[in-house]
């Protein structure tokens, strides 16, 4: 009996340390149940790699689009990806159109995935092209390009935050937004330069020139060789009097858009009017 009660005997000490933990106890519970602020869109889960991997997963499964397929459909052709990573990048890819829902939890490739994956084998810088044609009719694509409208180079935190401010408000999404754009180099559409930042890829059957300056790229037109006109004679040349001119000058604004970058696109429109105007010999 002494026993019982000694075990039961607690010091004024310990009896207010039960009572301070308590709370804290409370409060950790609470913030665990803090709700997730919801993304507007979902991101991917993995790396472009594992992204194109269950891509062409997707295309073998389904019979090159012929069949809808679940994950688990998906996972038995892509034996090194876990099912639930196949399942957690589901919403992304059916979001930005690269997979179609048919019916709850089944999907179909689109038909630009299924020639990427048909592609690839053979030529894998050409295929991606097919991928890039669906990147530019999605929410992160036009996003992207709508920066480059404002400014000729991005780095990558300058991307991240642009994703971030259209797909979600909270910021432990980073990790994925980062995903997103290696997503986007992956798949070359957004082109890096030596000093790390990117410029926006021209249209495929286009050029690119990389350079470090103000303007970041020059795009150069590769007609064949067969379509490339001819210079005119000089005497089919009409006379300056004659020729008009018509310039437009595009400005992008977006609610981002800065008190410096409008005055930079300002000064930018005003120097090549004065180009423009400036008398040639």
């Amino acid at each position: 009996m002494d026993d019982e009660l000694k075990e039961d005997q607690t010091t004024p000490e310990q009896d207010e340390e039960a009572v301070q933990e308590a709370p804290d106890k409370k409060v950790a519970r609470a913030e665990k149940r803090v709700p997730k602020m919801q993304s507007t869109y979902p991101l991917p889960a993995s790396s472009p790699e594992i992204i194109s991997k269950i891509l062409k997963a997707y295309v073998i499964a389904s019979k090159q689009g012929a069949d809808a397929v679940k994950y688990t459909d998906v996972a038995a052709v892509a034996t090194d990806i876990h099912p639930t990573v196949i399942s957690k990048n589901n919403a992304f890819l059916s979001e930005a159109k690269f997979i179609t829902p048919e019916r709850y939890g089944y999907y179909k490739p689109s038909p630009e995935v299924t020639n990427y994956a048909k592609q690839a084998p053979w030529d894998e810088e050409s295929a991606k092209g097919h991928i890039r044609t669906v990147i530019g009719g999605t929410w992160f694509g036009e996003t992207v390009q709508q920066q480059f409208q404002l400014q000729s180079t991005l780095n990558r935190s300058q991307l991240v935050k642009a994703l971030g401010f259209k797909a979600t408000p909270d910021e432990s999404d980073k990790s994925r937004l980062d995903l997103l754009v290696d997503l986007l180099e992956h798949f070359e559409y957004i082109v890096a330069g030596e000093n790390g930042d990117y410029v926006a890829r021209p249209q495929d059957g286009q050029d690119v020139e990389v350079s470090h300056g103000v303007d970041a790229y020059v795009i150069k037109e590769k007609p064949p060789a067969e379509s490339r006109p001819l210079p005119p004679e000089p005497s089919a040349q009409l006379p300056l009097s004659q020729i008009v001119c018509h310039v437009n000058l595009n400005l992008s604004l977006t609610p981002d858009t800065t008190d410096e970058q409008l005055a930079s696109l300002v000064d930018k429109a005003r120097t090549t009017i004065r180009m423009l105007l400036e008398p040639t010999d």
